[in-house]
């Protein structure tokens, strides 16, 4: 092949090759963008032959500091910040949705966590579209606590993010414990991946909301005396008082199968008042989480505990009163 010859062909295609360039975008991309451009294209060519293909939804937690490891994660840190994670899910959509760790990686420590929602009944046996709701809500809900963690990281108005600030609250106070940073990526299930950072400015945000936001970071406990109407496997018990509107207390997983209650039962218990917001985010509503079963003296009797070290709490005999249990920064270091 002469040289002549290769200049020939390229000036034959020199028109093609500006028009193409000209119509490519030469703004830099982020790292989500460009992941989420090479995930997209490999799902298009896979369901060429197999349509229904789809990725597994996974949310990666990385974690950055000396404490964080090299591929490992110690118990102490493990416990400290994967519960204000899940509460942090938890507020964002009215869906049970649990994490799942399902591995560790370096990096300098990356968990794999896969979030799954708890069953609940259906009666027209339609698993597709349960499917596919249980998956919309999944994102949806990541998507909520990645714009919360987002408002925090720029320090901006988080007012419609107050039922989420508890659990931010004690995330930092786990980061801050083990000198950590934390960052969250989500990988969705079509192939499109976003991502969320909690950084030294972040946190020191949530440092000083605490100091004049006093009230968001408050957990209210309250007791609940009735009858017990309604119980779903799924972790959702009816409680109906004798002179008030019922009180639907959610469990956490498979704890409503320890509970020794029966329909038709009274019933004393103690619950935690929280609030989360709605799958348009527009609103907040109020939910009860279980505690635990109010004793003889008024003690709190928490399941799985011995019974002769039972926990305070305070006795207000009245069906559904509450009782402050301020969440305060040197708490939340010894949680």
């Amino acid at each position: 092949m002469t040289t002549g010859w290769r200049r020939r062909v390229l000036e034959s295609h020199r028109a093609e090759l500006d028009e193409w360039l000209a119509n490519e975008d030469a703004s830099e991309q982020d790292e989500d963008a460009v992941d989420s451009e090479q995930r997209a294209e490999w799902l298009s060519s896979v369901r060429r032959w197999n349509p229904d293909a789809q990725f597994h939804e996974e949310l990666t937690i990385r974690l950055t500091g000396e404490e964080a490891g090299s591929g490992g994660l110690r118990f102490s840190v493990g416990n400290a910040l994967l519960k204000p994670l899940q509460d942090g899910v938890t507020a964002s959509t009215d869906e049970d949705i649990e994490l799942e760790l399902i591995g560790v990686s370096s990096g300098s420590t990356v968990l794999h966590v896969r979030p799954t929602t708890r069953p609940t009944d259906v009666d027209d046996g339609n698993t597709s579209t349960v499917e596919t709701d249980s998956t919309e809500s999944i994102g949806q809900a990541i998507n909520v606590l990645f714009d919360a963690v987002k408002t925090v990281e720029a320090r901006q108005d988080v007012s419609e993010w107050t039922p989420m600030l508890s659990s931010l609250s004690r995330l930092v106070s786990a980061l801050d414990r083990f000198d950590l940073a934390v960052q969250l990526r989500w990988f969705s299930h079509d192939g499109s991946v976003s991502s969320s950072a909690l950084t030294e400015t972040g946190k020191q945000y949530v440092r000083e909301l605490r100091k004049t936001h006093q009230e968001a970071f408050t957990r209210i406990q309250r007791r609940v005396f009735g009858r017990v109407t309604e119980m779903k496997l799924s972790g959702v018990a009816v409680i109906k008082p004798p002179a008030s509107s019922a009180v639907t207390v959610k469990f956490e997983p498979g704890q409503i199968t320890e509970v020794p209650w029966a329909l038709g039962d009274e019933v004393h218990l103690v619950v935690e008042e929280r609030r989360r917001l709605t799958r348009s985010g527009g609103r907040t509503v109020t939910e009860y989480l279980f505690l635990g079963m109010q004793g003889p003296s008024g003690e709190l009797i928490v399941l799985g505990a011995p019974e002769d070290v039972p926990l305070d709490a305070p006795d207000v005999p009245v069906a559904l009163i509450p009782e402050s249990e301020s969440e305060s920064e040197s708490d939340e270091h010894r949680a």
